[in-house]
């Protein structure tokens, strides 16, 4: 797409970038298992959930790139560079978070995942790719891509040796792939079949434990 300028997302920003995710994420097979998506309300717990990552992911000061044509946003990329220790006010708040506003089943599964995607990564201190979102109705027109590639170009210039990324939507892989990244694991659940993927930032050089 021409005139895509991409940017690191201010706070002032955060509504729009909400927005968006929401859109994004609405049928996420992975949001829809730990958020229950066949009960109702789900809309309800899934907005408020991102509100929560958002917030969260604020408050420790994890990078975040948003994709731009004039004033209109078309993309974001949430991630995060490896080693980072979230702040134990900002665990519990988005702890409580998700309890009050989508219930502690929905915790209790989301635990999971994120136990799950740990033990993925060892014994890799890997960037993480949390978010990528295209606004709908743009997907194929290059805005995924260039944000991936920005993101990739962030970590290998802040010194990671590898970035990880875990999804349940299978329609995700061959882009992942076009872009390098390789499967290295998978989780079967009731309900959903979550892979892990990788991409080496430093192909050839011994990558480094935790």
């Amino acid at each position: 797409m021409k005139a895509l300028q991409l940017a690191p997302l201010a706070a002032a920003q955060d509504g729009l970038a909400l927005e968006l995710l929401d859109q994004a994420f609405a049928d996420d097979p992975s949001l829809g298992w730990y958020l229950f998506a066949e009960r109702p309300r789900f809309g309800e717990r899934r907005r408020a959930y991102l509100a929560s990552y958002q917030r969260f992911h604020r408050s420790n000061r994890l990078p975040t790139l948003a994709a731009w044509h004039g004033q209109r946003l078309l993309g974001l990329s949430y991630f995060s560079l490896g080693g980072e220790v979230p702040s134990s006010a900002s665990l519990e708040q988005i702890g409580q978070a998700i309890r009050q506003h989508c219930t502690e089943e929905c915790l209790a599964r989301l635990d999971r995942l994120l136990e799950a995607f740990d033990q993925h990564l060892q014994p890799l201190a890997c960037a993480r790719l949390e978010f990528l979102a295209v606004a709908p109705g743009l997907q194929g027109q290059g805005v995924g891509g260039a944000l991936l590639q920005q993101t990739l170009s962030e970590c290998r210039r802040r010194g990671c040796a590898a970035m990880a990324l875990e999804t349940g939507n299978p329609a995700n892989l061959p882009f992942y792939q076009r872009h390098g990244w390789r499967q290295h694991g998978e989780l079967h659940l009731e309900g959903l079949h979550q892979r892990y993927l990788r991409h080496d930032l430093r192909p050839g050089e011994r990558l480094q434990s935790r």
